[in-house]
């Protein structure tokens, strides 16, 4: 799970190492104590990478070896 910096919007210190996706962004500054919610985005969200593969068989086999192998 990551952690975030995040500075308080009401006495403006930067509260270490809060864990705004275990309470869904919620944070409690340490220094005056008023919660605030944060705008955030969690840093696991990644776009995964999509293959298509066509014609399997001749990326992997040359086509010389095609005719022949068979």
């Amino acid at each position: 799970m990551n952690t975030y910096d995040v500075k308080c919007p009401v006495c403006g210190v930067v509260n270490h190492s809060l864990f705004l996706e275990e309470t869904d962004g919620w944070m409690e500054c340490e220094h005056c104590g008023h919660t605030a919610k944060y705008c955030w985005e969690p840093q696991t969200k990644k776009q995964i990478p999509v293959f298509v593969i066509r014609n399997l068989q001749a990326q992997v086999v040359p086509a010389d070896c095609v005719r022949t192998c068979r």
